[in-house]
């Protein structure tokens, strides 16, 4: 019986762990991308979809590093393009439209 307690605490310890990094490296780059343009005026639209393919491209290189057996460390330097989105908008500066897009009037 304390065998059967001891696997239901780590799996819920392990599920947990595993949402708490998928939402450090979708939604929190997705959610900060959202902010700086809005904050910025440019098309949330665009920086969304730029978010989202980042943390896709980290994702999915992680996951293919992961199947060729390469070591952890170097796994987790593809997490780092998932917050690609976000870093590049930071270094936008808020006059370049062009790049940015610019907010429509229904965002």
């Amino acid at each position: 019986m304390v065998g059967l307690l001891l696997a239901t605490v780590v799996f819920a310890v392990i599920v947990a762990l595993g949402c708490a990094v998928l939402l450090g490296v979708i939604a929190a780059p997705l959610f900060a991308s959202l902010q700086l343009a809005e904050s910025r005026r440019f098309s949330t639209a665009r920086w969304g979809t730029v978010s989202l393919a980042g943390s896709a491209l980290g994702l999915g290189s992680a996951l293919l590093l992961h199947r060729y057996g390469v070591a952890l460390p170097v796994l987790l330097l593809p997490l780092a393009l998932t917050w690609a989105g976000p870093a590049a908008l930071a270094l936008t500066p808020a006059s370049r439209t062009a790049l940015g897009g610019a907010a429509g009037r229904h965002e």
